[in-house]
């Protein structure tokens, strides 16, 4: 007999950061995030999480709480979560991308719980080996980038950085050269502009960075058009990544077609697990890389994306931007969550093998 949904619950939450984080557009202590609970019939629980940072997302907590439970709860209840229906109906259902994705979320870690199987088996093929993660430099100053990118390596331990490039000169290569000594030849850096180069800029500067091992860059430039997208693209000898241009399966298709982006990042706040599946499914068959992005989540967020990246081969050998965890003061994160050697292992439970501390929960709930 199926066990169907009969509940959603929604919580609000903040949760405080270490230190003060400086984003591309925003300076915050703390971050507000969305849980969404789902539970069955017989007690199994899918949970998902979603960073909501009104000047990055366009949403609150409380907004896309309302557009999850006027748009999807509807569907959910008396839903199967093993069946591929829900998942189609969530998809065409017309809520916003964020709601749809969170939900998509849930449902996929509903599942493992409801069939007994680590979400990741249900993916793809595996292996469920440890996943290496980079960790992304938020430095004010090109000698804090450099100190942060040194402390992640050798004290924290990660496997890879992104370095945010934003002085549009050759400060930015003297910069990366700088971090690529510091932690030797052998680790994966990648540099993020934030759109922030023009294209004069991005030809003159990003070229002196192949020597330095760069794998690639990230958003250089802000532009809308297809075709000079691809043409910055066939200029530089580094692959651009695609991230912000990269909102849907669309998206990524005409990225890869068109030749504009030589990688794609896969977000679950826009994505979802499922069209996350699809564009990296894309993408294996053009021959393009795909990093799974980060969307500053907690360690609840963090074991979804470690699924997915587990479950896909055709990933390997880039390291997954899953470090928010690392930048909490706390979470209501329950469960077993093992960072080390660079890698977070793949829990072999149910689902994501995410749980929720319930007292936590309930104390940083709004």
């Amino acid at each position: 007999m199926a066990d169907l949904i009969k509940k959603l619950e929604t919580y609000c939450l903040e949760l405080p950061y270490a230190q003060v984080v400086h984003f591309h557009s925003v300076t915050e202590d703390r971050g507000r995030y969305l849980i969404v609970r789902l539970v069955s019939e017989n007690g199994a629980e899918g949970i998902a999480e979603s960073v909501c940072r009104p000047a990055q997302t366009g949403d609150t907590t409380e907004e896309l709480a309302a557009d999850v439970a006027k748009h999807l709860e509807p569907l959910l209840l008396g839903a199967d979560a093993t069946e591929d229906g829900i998942y189609e109906a969530v998809a065409d259902s017309g809520a916003p991308i964020a709601a749809r994705a969170i939900v998509d979320v849930a449902l996929w870690d509903l599942k493992g719980k409801i069939l007994g199987k680590p979400a990741w088996s249900l993916m793809g093929p595996g292996p469920a080996a440890p996943v290496p993660v980079a960790w992304i430099v938020h430095g004010n100053s090109v000698q804090e980038q450099v100190e942060e990118a040194v402390k992640a390596i050798d004290v924290r331990g990660f496997s890879g950085l992104k370095l945010k490039t934003w002085k549009k000169s050759m400060e930015d290569v003297d910069m990366v050269r700088a971090v690529r000594e510091a932690v030797g030849p052998d680790r994966v850096i990648w540099v993020d502009a934030n759109g922030s180069y023009t294209p004069e800029e991005a030809r003159a500067v990003f070229p002196h960075m192949a020597e330095l091992g760069v794998s690639f860059i990230e958003d250089p430039c802000e532009l809308k058009d297809l075709a000079e997208m691809a043409a910055l693209a066939r200029d530089l000898p580094i692959p651009v990544l695609g991230d912000k241009p990269c909102q849907t399966y669309d998206d990524a298709r005409m990225l890869i077609e068109s030749g504009a982006s030589g990688a794609v990042s896969v977000k679950l706040r826009r994505t979802g697990v499922t069209e996350g599946l699809r564009i990296i499914d894309l993408a294996k068959d053009a021959g393009v890389s795909v990093v799974i992005g980060t969307d500053s989540e907690s360690r609840i967020g963090s074991l979804s994306r470690i699924h997915m990246r587990a479950s896909q081969p055709s990933m390997a050998p880039w390291p997954t931007e899953t470090h928010f965890f690392g930048k909490l003061a706390d979470d209501v994160f329950a469960g077993e969550f093992v960072f080390e050697n660079g890698c977070i292992s793949v829990p072999d439970k149910p689902g994501f093998g995410a749980g929720l501390d319930t007292a936590k929960l309930l104390r940083v709930a709004a």
